[in-house]
C-alpha cells in the first residue's frame, strides 16, 4: 500500500490500521509523513525488516533534487527501536553525492552496486534550432503515429502553447505542469499508459514513477537544469531496451530562463548551493557544446569513462559535418580576455572585439585595448558560439554565478601559442555567421523593427518592448517617443538587460529615464526571457 497527501482521511486510517495488523509486506511513504508523530509512534511498534530510501540522490544538498524532507529519514531510522536493513536506490547520483547518502544514512560498510550508466539503445542528440516549435513538428512529421514521446519544457506557459500546437495538428498530445489539479494529473498519467494518449508535453514535475516501456523519443523544449536532470529525464525513454531518441533543444534564452529559476528558489537557497547550481548548469551548457561522443560526455559526468572514442549512436559520433579551423578566432578571443585582465564576461568581450559604440565600453576606455574591433566582422553569434565551445572543451573557465567572467585557463596558453589547434564545425559555423541582406531588401521591408534585430526572438521581444512603450506613453498623453525611442528599443531587444547597471548601458537611457520607467521594462524583458523560446 502507499500513504501519502493524495489519501482521504478514511483511507489513511484503514492502511494504518492494515499495518497494525500485518496485512501488508510493502508500504510505500512519502519523506513528508516521517515528520508526523502520531505516524512514527505508530511504525515504532510495527517490525521493520527493511528501510529503502528511492531517489535516495534528494537526501544530499549536492543532488540535483534535494528535497529538505528527505533529511527526516535518517531521524526516523534512528527512532525505531531496532535499526533495520537500510537500503538506497538512484540513477543519478554522481561520487560526491554517493558519499554523502552513504553519510547521512549512516550505511555501514554497505555492498554496493552500480549497473553501470551507459544506455546503447538511446540516441543523444543536442540541436540548436533558429524554431523550436517548428522543429518539434517536423521531427514529429518523421515519426509514426503510434509512437509514444515525452516533451519536457521549463515554465507551464511553454506546456500550454505547444500542447495546444500540437493538438491543433492533429497530435494525441496532453499537458502536464503542477498546476493541474491531482485529478486532472491522474487522469493525464493514466490515459498516457493506457496509450490513449501518444505525446506528453510537461514540466519536469512529470516522470517520477512513470514507468513506460515504449517511450520511442525524450525531446527537451528547453535546457533543463543540470546534467543529473537531463539524464533522468531523457531516460524514460526505451525503457523496453529497444532504440529510442533523446534530443536536447538548446537556445541561449534558455541558459537565462534557469538562472532566473536559480535566483527565485528561496526555498533551498543557499551560496554554496546556488554557487553550485550555477555549476551543475554550467556542464550542462557545456555539453551542448562538445563535438566529441556524447554518450562519452554522461559517462565522464557520473564517473564511468569510456573506452570508446566513437559511439556511433549519437548526433556528435554521427555527424559529418567537416571540422572547420578557428584557431586564429579562438586566439583574438583569448588575447582579448587576457588584455582586459580577465575582469569581463562574454558579452562585453564579444562588444570590444567587434568595436561596439556602447556607453559604457567607451567610458571604461575598452575601445583603447589593441583587440578593440579585431573580429569587426565576425557575427556576434559566431563569436559566441566559438566562447561557448573553448569553454565546454577547457581552454577557458567560468568563474562566478548570474554574471560569469571569462578566464583563461591552464590549456589557453598551448592555443595562444598556436601548439594546439581549436575547430569548430562547419555547420555551427554556418548557422551563426549572419550573412549582410542588401540595403535595399532592408528599406522594403514591411516589418516596423529597426535594422540590427537578428533573429525571430529579438523581433518578438522588440514588439513586446513596443506594446508596452505604447501603453506608457497613453497612460501619460505622451508620444511613444518621449518614453524610450525605436533605437533604445533595439537595442534591449538585442543585448536584453536585466540590471539597472546593465540598461543604463542602453544608448538613450539615462538616470532619469530609468527611474521613470526603467524598472518596468527590466521586469518586461525578465518575464518574456522566463517564458519564451527561440
Amino acid at each position: 500500500t502507499f500513504i501519502n497527501s493524495s489519501i482521504t482521511s478514511k483511507e489513511l486510517n484503514e492502511r494504518l490500521e492494515g499495518l497494525k495488523a500485518g496485512m501488508y509486506k510493502l508500504c510505500y511513504v512519502a519523506p513528508e509523513r516521517l515528520s508526523v508523530f502520531e505516524f512514527v509512534e505508530m511504525v515504532k511498534r510495527l517490525p521493520i525488516p527493511l528501510v529503502a530510501v528511492d531517489e535516495a540522490h534528494c537526501i544530499s544538498q549536492w543532488g540535483h533534487d534535494f528535497r529538505p524532507s528527505y533529511k527526516e529519514i535518517p531521524k526516523f531510522i534512528d527512532k525505531l527501536p531496532n535499526r533495520p536493513c537500510v537500503a538506497a536506490f538512484t540513477a543519478t547520483a554522481t561520487i560526491q553525492v554517493k558519499e554523502e547518502i552513504k553519510q547521512l544514512l549512516n550505511l555501514r560498510d554497505p555492498f554496493e552496486i552500480v549497473t553501470g550508466f551507459d544506455r546503447p539503445n538511446l540516441y543523444y542528440q543536442v540541436v540548436k534550432p533558429q524554431n523550436k516549435t517548428k522543429f518539434v513538428l517536423e521531427y514529429l512529421g518523421q515519426q509514426s503515429r503510434d509512437h509514444s514521446g515525452i516533451i519536457f519544457c521549463s515554465t507551464r506557459k511553454t506546456v500550454e502553447s505547444l500542447t495546444q500546437e500540437l493538438k491543433k495538428r492533429g497530435y494525441a498530445a496532453e499537458g502536464y505542469h503542477a498546476g493541474f489539479d491531482s485529478e486532472e494529473r491522474k487522469r493525464v498519467q493514466d490515459a498516457f499508459m493506457f496509450d490513449q494518449t501518444k505525446i506528453i508535453v510537461a514540466t519536469n514535475s512529470f516522470g517520477m514513477g512513470i514507468d513506460k516501456p515504449d517511450v520511442r523519443f525524450v525531446l527537451h523544449y528547453n535546457l533543463p537544469k543540470n546534467m543529473e536532470a537531463y539524464y533522468q529525464e531523457a531516460g524514460r525513454a526505451g525503457r523496453d531496451g529497444e532504440a529510442s531518441t533523446c534530443i536536447l533543444l538548446y537556445a541561449p534564452s534558455d541558459i537565462v530562463k534557469q538562472k532566473v529559476m536559480i535566483a527565485s528558489n528561496a526555498e533551498y537557497s543557499s551560496a554554496d548551493r546556488d554557487e553550485l547550481s550555477h555549476a551543475n548548469l554550467q556542464l550542462l551548457i557545456n555539453y551542448c557544446h562538445a563535438h566529441t561522443c556524447l554518450r562519452a560526455e554522461i559517462m565522464a559526468y557520473f564517473g564511468e569513462p569510456s573506452e570508446v572514442e566513437n559511439c556511433g549512436n549519437c548526433g556528435n559520433c554521427t555527424n559529418t559535418s567537416e571540422l572547420v579551423d578557428m584557431t586564429v578566432e579562438a586566439q583574438k578571443i583569448m588575447s582579448c580576455i587576457y588584455r582586459t585582465d580577465q575582469r569581463y564576461g562574454s558579452g562585453t568581450i564579444i562588444k570590444i572585439l567587434r568595436g561596439s559604440k556602447d556607453k559604457k565600453l567607451l567610458e571604461w576606455g575598452l575601445d583603447k585595448q589593441s583587440t578593440y574591433g579585431l573580429m569587426e566582422n565576425a557575427s556576434e553569434g559566431l563569436i559566441k558560439e566559438i566562447i561557448m565551445h573553448l569553454v565546454a572543451q577547457g581552454y577557458l573557465d567560468v568563474e562566478g554565478g548570474t554574471y560569469p567572467i571569462l578566464k583563461l585557463s591552464r590549456l589557453s596558453r598551448a592555443v595562444l601559442k598556436g601548439e594546439t589547434p581549436f575547430f569548430l564545425r562547419q555547420d555551427r559555423v554556418e548557422a551563426t555567421t549572419v550573412t549582410k541582406k542588401d540595403p535595399k531588401e532592408k528599406r522594403n521591408r514591411k516589418s516596423k523593427l529597426p535594422e540590427g534585430l537578428l533573429s525571430d526572438q529579438q523581433s518578438a521581444l522588440y514588439e513586446a518592448l513596443s506594446e508596452l512603450r505604447k501603453r506608457l506613453a497613453a497612460e501619460k498623453g505622451i508620444p511613444t517617443y518621449m518614453v524610450f525611442s525605436n533605437a533604445s528599443l533595439a537595442e534591449m531587444a538585442e543585448v536584453q538587460p536585466l540590471t539597472k547597471e546593465d540598461m543604463l548601458d542602453v544608448k538613450g537611457v539615462g538616470d532619469k529615464k530609468f527611474d521613470t520607467y526603467g524598472q518596468i521594462f527590466l521586469d518586461q524583458i525578465s518575464a518574456f526571457q522566463a517564458e519564451q523560446s527561440v
